[in-house]
């Protein structure tokens, strides 16, 4: 995790314009409190985004999940933008998590993605934060469907 925020520092320090990158798409990693993945961003037509995500899950056990989210990008200021959007989830879980007892389970579950970007235009990244508030189905023995508060995630991400 210290190697991510030393590379994040340095893109800060070395982007020295405040134009954005023109970019179709980007691939990165990303990473937070429960755990880090791969993400692959793609841009529509419309200047709109599908964002593709692979996550593994290491707080307080191990778990896989994949979701894509189709996201509004809403320009702030050159290189900086704002986006909120809707996705579909699917994984497992096994261990203890928020003081339930995940052990073997499968989990479905809708969510919300809501966030801040940054494309740097003297080198070709970004970075992110965001957040995915949602409802998710675990599949065991008694059953759970309820929200879950994620905690945010901070991505760099390679454009091109």
């Amino acid at each position: 995790m210290k190697k991510l925020f030393a590379i994040i520092a340095f893109c800060i320090l070395t982007a020295t314009a405040v134009n954005a990158q023109d970019y179709s798409k980007a691939i990165g990693i990303e990473g937070g409190w429960e755990g880090v993945g791969l993400t692959f961003k793609q841009f529509t037509s419309g200047g709109n985004f599908m964002d593709y995500k692979a996550n593994v899950y290491i707080n307080g056990g191990l778990g896989a999940i994949a979701s894509a989210t189709y996201d509004f990008n809403v320009p702030l200021a050159p290189g900086f933008s704002f986006f909120y959007g809707l996705g579909l989830e699917a994984g497992f879980f096994t261990g203890h998590y928020h003081g339930y007892d995940y052990t073997g389970n499968l989990m479905a579950g809708a969510f919300g993605n809501v966030g801040i970007e940054y494309a740097f235009s003297a080198i070709p990244f970004a970075i992110s934060l965001d957040w995915n508030p949602g409802i998710r189905l675990i599949i065991k023995e008694d059953p759970y469907f309820g929200p879950v508060w994620t905690a945010g995630c901070l991505g760099i991400k390679y454009t091109f």
